[in-house]
């Protein structure tokens, strides 16, 4: 399944996905979020890169979750690009 942009993330303090609304639904973390990171392919993405900026042009943020949304609970993966601080989602179980 391909990757599809996310809005209206919620995150906690320390920047853990908590909300999320996608595809006409609100959901909620119903599982304590997992991070790790994977790398990039800047090579491909960015047109240059601002001075300084070297580690998050590498490295992605990733998490994987269940959240639920109207009694119905799936797993999905989210994808934190920096320095935009865009979101995607990939749905693992739906």
């Amino acid at each position: 399944m391909q990757a599809e942009k996310l809005s209206g993330v919620a995150v906690d303090f320390d920047g853990a996905p908590v909300a999320f609304d996608w595809r006409g639904g609100h959901y909620l973390a119903a599982s304590r979020p997992v991070r790790w990171y994977s790398r990039r392919l800047w090579w491909q993405e960015a047109s240059g890169a601002p001075r300084g900026s070297g580690a998050m042009l590498v490295e992605t943020e990733m998490w994987r979750l269940w959240a639920a949304s109207e009694g119905s609970r799936s797993l999905f993966e989210l994808r934190h690009q920096m320095p935009e601080d865009t979101w995607e989602i990939y749905p693992i179980d739906s």
